[in-house]
């Protein structure tokens, strides 16, 4: 199974830029795509199908949204399960080899950025939407207890072997806050694409996986092939997870 997770920098469909994000959303073929900053008429194609997060809390054009989740599979909404519906979305879908699987698409507030009245001084904006978002992956959890779990979007912190954007008060939440939820974050450490492949660039969108899932990552990988996004689609890189089924459960 292939997970895609794209920031696509407020893309309108009237713009020229759409049609090179979709060539690659193509080229990429993802199974499940968690886009950010995005719009609901920007997505990979009719093979898929979608769930969205509420209206913007910002100045936004119709349709603009701040995370859409699209799949290959049929998606079920999950809104009641969303706390902060202006910045997250939350689906179910069934994969016929990895079962049932909840899918959380999420955006944290940048550095600077406060976050509904919280500031962002001391990461304080940052650690009351982590908070909340904590709060519906508990609920998630409870309420499909036997289904693989996904959280990815634009965490807006770097979880790489080296500093690149963020804060050691917000990584060191983030880590504890996954590690207590039993999400590992693939996209992290020696596995981040972009540390890797695109120094000194590191990924702050990120792709996290039910630990208790019988699964094993196979790659990691960024786009573009080159040491800088393209800033021409979008300013983050697009990240791609793939993964296997464990072969103990065979």
């Amino acid at each position: 199974m292939k997970i895609g997770n794209w920031n696509l920098e407020r893309a309108d469909p009237s713009q020229d830029r759409c049609l090179a994000i979709r060539e690659h959303m193509a080229a990429v073929d993802a199974d499940v795509w968690v886009f950010t900053e995005t719009h609901e008429l920007v997505g990979p194609g009719d093979r898929y199908s979608a769930a969205f997060s509420g209206e913007p809390d910002r100045q936004s054009k119709p349709g603009e949204r701040w995370v859409g989740i699209w799949s290959k599979l049929p998606v079920q909404p999950l809104p009641s399960f969303v706390s902060d519906s202006a910045r997250c979305a939350a689906a179910r879908l069934v994969h016929p080899e990895f079962g049932d699987i909840v899918v959380y698409g999420c955006v944290l507030p940048w550095h600077g950025s406060k976050w509904r009245d919280t500031s962002s001084a001391g990461g304080a904006a940052f650690e009351a939407a982590l908070d909340l978002q904590r709060s519906d992956w508990k609920r998630l959890r409870t309420e499909f207890a036997n289904a693989m779990m996904i959280v990815a979007g634009d965490f807006n912190q770097d979880l790489a072997s080296r500093h690149y954007y963020g804060s050691k008060k917000n990584r060191l939440l983030l880590e504890k806050m996954l590690e207590e939820e039993e999400l590992e974050a693939v996209t992290a450490a020696d596995h981040d694409p972009v540390a890797r492949d695109s120094p000194p660039y590191a990924c702050i969108d990120h792709i996290c996986v039910s630990r208790s899932s019988q699964w094993r990552l196979l790659s990691t990988k960024r786009w573009p092939d080159s040491g800088k996004p393209d800033k021409r689609l979008s300013d983050h890189f697009c990240i791609v997870a793939e993964l296997g089924l464990d072969k103990r459960t065979d």
